[in-house]
């Protein structure tokens, strides 16, 4: 009991295969055995129908002197033997013409996206033209009027017409996408939020791979917005912060002496990298924002070669690379200057308008009382200063 414990393989295979079964597939499993057993013993029957039946129903089931159902089966082989074989001929014949036109059109068809998205869509066209005439050449082996069914497909077409609105949508769709050249095979796209790059474009629908292990296939009259990113180079951007109490003119003077370098180690730019100038103002520190220009293929590899070596650039030169942090930094009263009286009444008739409330004015005996008395103020200060 022990061992069974620690040997949770060995309980699994001591389980068994029936007994790891739910109730439902035990008994979904007993039932296909015995529509099997029914099926076999009905066809044995059938092929010894004389045996089991006698004669007479023997020769309803397997035709008048045929002894048992093998016979039977060896004469229609016999029979029909030319016909099996030149059907498997046209079919061989069709899949190896159809190989070889597929290739040389992959070849001939290799040297650039309009091209590649051209052969593309040929391709898919010969593929259905192919079943459809193979299916044809069949039939008419077999004895199958394939003129008499041509000529009498109008009600039918109206029909098929009717059903396969979305499968004749598709085809127009598809149709469009080529000839306005919306994207063609090996761009990237974002189709439906998924971005990818156009693996296949089909007369039903489209192919996408975002290779990383994501393939996605979208019906070509569900394609509403398509954004093609392959149709010049990408502009890609990075923004990096330095501290506040940096100087500014400092960082962007390392920065300018500094790119030339950096435009060295990423040969995969296009364009830049280019230093565009202060770009923000954060919680954190002061944003400086670069840019370059790189290819579709290489745009997502260039991003990270720009943030990386924006990053050494700051961490190597000592600028300060802020990150978000509770900094207390308590004020010093001593060096906060104060209101002066001009200040407080402009500010307190500012809220006594605002809350509704008279100015308050002295009084003509006020005044003059005032005035007065200033003025012996004035000439007592004057006799003191005179003696």
């Amino acid at each position: 009991m022990e061992e069974n414990k620690n040997n949770p393989q060995e309980v699994k295979v001591k389980k068994g295969w029936w007994n790891s079964k739910t109730k439902k597939n035990k008994v979904s499993f007993i039932i296909s055995i015995i529509l099997l057993v029914l099926a076999v013993f009905f066809m044995f029957t059938m092929a010894f129908a004389r045996t089991f039946y006698g004669d007479e129903i023997g020769d309803k089931v397997l035709g008048e002197g045929i002894p048992n159902g093998f016979v039977k089966i060896g004469l229609a082989f016999a029979e029909g033997s030319s016909k099996i074989f030149y059907s498997l001929g046209v079919i061989i014949a069709i899949f190896v013409v159809t190989f070889f036109i597929d290739l040389i059109i992959k070849l001939s068809t290799r040297n650039g996206k309009r091209a590649r998205t051209t052969g593309s869509l040929i391709r898919s066209l010969i593929k259905y033209a192919a079943v459809l005439v193979g299916l044809a050449v069949v039939l008419t082996i077999w004895g199958v009027n394939i003129a008499g069914i041509v000529g009498s497909l109008g009600i039918v077409t109206l029909i098929i017409g009717l059903g396969c609105q979305s499968l004749i949508n598709d085809i127009v769709s598809g149709l469009f996408i080529v000839f306005d050249d919306y994207f063609s095979v090996g761009d990237m796209v974002i189709i439906d939020g998924f971005r990818g790059w156009v693996e296949e474009i089909g007369l039903k629908s489209v192919r996408i791979n975002d290779r990383v292990g994501n393939v996605k296939t979208i019906t070509n009259s569900s394609i509403n917005t398509c954004v093609n990113l392959s149709r010049g180079d990408n502009m890609l951007a990075v923004t990096m912060e330095a501290s506040y109490n940096e100087d500014p003119r400092r960082v962007e003077a390392i920065i300018l002496r500094e790119l030339p370098n950096i435009r060295k180690r990423m040969p995969m730019c296009t364009e830049g990298p280019n230093y565009l100038g202060i770009d923000s103002f954060s919680d954190a520190g002061v944003g400086y924002k670069f840019s370059c220009k790189a290819k579709t293929e290489n745009r997502f590899q260039v991003q990270r070669d720009l943030n990386r070596e924006i990053y050494l650039l700051f961490r190597d030169n000592g600028i300060l690379v802020p990150y978000k942090q509770i900094t207390v930094n308590p004020a010093d009263p001593s060096k906060l200057p104060s209101a002066s009286e001009e200040d407080k009444e402009l500010v307190e008739a500012f809220f006594d308008d605002k809350r509704g409330i008279t100015p308050k004015t002295t009084s003509k005996k006020n005044k003059k009382f005032l005035d007065k008395l200033k003025e012996t103020f004035d000439d007592s200060v004057n006799k003191l200063e005179g003696q």
